[in-house]
């Protein structure tokens, strides 16, 4: 769905379309009140909230979704009676008891909060923002020592969580551990640092993949480098960097790129599967099929995994395992030419000639102008003597490719 997917324009555009088809479908109110809250129109969420509720009143998650909605209006009360409806229908929902400390810290009700965040902390032990709203209660009521305490838990589940980690230092400065508060405090300023140096070498990945898109080879490197030196240990930028090293003919430095990749995320597929192409370009057979099948075991949903460790097999002889392949590459994406192309050379190489028919036909179907599966169709058809159509398709990729001649 495109709610879950996140494409929330495109969400709304559609159940906008549904809600006038169907007009007493409450349901779709509900899912328009999500999509507009994702969006950021709280006025448009509070009314699509409202229809679905009059239909479903005892919808815990719609009436905690309004009293978001209302909060974000800034009509605070609206928003609490939302919020304690939803504990009045389930006293053990969690969000509605932190949604409740929220708001009642934002008029000044700092005992009523403490309450209200204690009650989420309890009903929600692993939830480290309900640990930390609890914690920062607890430092403005004067529990110095608890708030530390739930801090710390909060920082325990989430040790990045600068808002935590701000809270603690301060605390601690307040009970008088001044050393310990300064190293909160230094902790924060690395992570700031570390979050800036992410966001930088992200770009530069960008512009390193849109610099290799281009076949700027040696441009696309220097960038890449930057972005390693800047964070050597996302995975990422020496995946891209490998590309391209492999692209400006330096092997040796691809490859100890990709390991590098792979040391620091053993289970990233691509890079897995990029190796092994690179060993199979050597001739290092046994190197790339070992990679090939770490490719397919990290990510069983990449279908040029399976596509590239069938290549490998097919080229190895081994064709049952090679038909396996491609079949489940093709399961996963079945518009691709390529795969069936493949499925149709293993077919004919086990003299499977009419199921090799049937595959290379597939790939015409996908790619009309695919030169290489009319000139194989042609092989096929001869076999089974329609000489006729097999000199048809030869002429086909002739014509698509001059190179190909009978």
């Amino acid at each position: 769905m495109l709610l879950d997917a996140g494409q929330i324009p495109e969400a709304i555009e559609q159940l906008e379309i549904i809600r006038k088809l169907l007009p007493g479908d409450a349901r779709v109110r509900g899912q328009l009140g999500l999509a507009y809250l994702e969006n950021g129109d709280a006025a448009k969420a509070i009314v699509e909230f409202r229809k679905y509720l009059t239909a479903y009143p005892k919808d815990v998650a719609a009436h905690y979704h309004l009293g978001i909605a209302l909060g974000q209006s800034g009509d605070l009360q609206a928003a609490i009676a939302e919020f304690r409806r939803c504990v009045a229908l389930d006293p053990n929902f969690g969000p509605a008891h932190e949604s409740i400390g929220t708001a009642l810290r934002r008029q000044g009700d700092n005992a009523g909060a403490l309450r209200e965040f204690r009650e989420a902390a309890r009903l929600m032990p692993k939830n480290p923002i309900a640990l930390c709203d609890l914690g920062m209660a607890q430092k403005e009521t004067g529990d110095i020592g608890g708030a530390i305490a739930t801090l710390r838990q909060a920082l325990a589940l989430k040790p990045d969580f600068e808002r935590a980690k701000y809270g603690l230092g301060i605390a601690l400065q307040m009970q008088g551990q001044t050393t310990k508060a300064a190293a909160e405090m230094r902790d924060i300023r690395q992570l700031h640092e570390s979050r800036t140096q992410l966001t930088q070498s992200k770009k530069l990945i960008t512009d390193g993949m849109r610099l290799l898109k281009a076949e700027r080879w040696k441009e696309a490197r220097d960038v890449l480098q930057q972005s390693v030196e800047l964070t050597p240990d996302l995975p990422s930028s020496y995946y891209y960097l490998s590309q391209a090293e492999d692209k400006l003919g330096e092997h040796d430095k691809a490859i100890a790129a990709y390991r590098k990749a792979l040391e620091l995320k053993p289970d990233y597929a691509e890079a897995h599967m990029s190796l092994g192409i690179l060993y199979a370009r050597q001739q290092e057979n046994a190197a790339a099929l070992k990679e090939l099948h770490e490719a397919v075991l990290s990510d069983p949903d990449l279908a040029d995994a399976h596509y590239n460790l069938a290549l490998m097999l097919a080229a190895e002889g081994k064709s049952d395992q090679a038909l396996r392949e491609v079949s489940d590459a093709i399961a996963l994406n079945r518009d691709n030419a390529d795969f069936r192309l493949l499925m149709g050379n293993v077919l004919a190489a086990e003299n499977q000639t009419k199921r090799a028919i049937a595959a290379y036909t597939e790939a015409i179907r996908e790619k009309p102008d695919y030169a290489a599966a009319h000139y194989n169709l042609g092989l096929a058809l001869l076999k089974i003597g329609d000489n006729a159509s097999a000199q048809a398709h030869f002429d086909t990729a002739h014509r698509l490719d001059p190179s190909m001649t009978r």
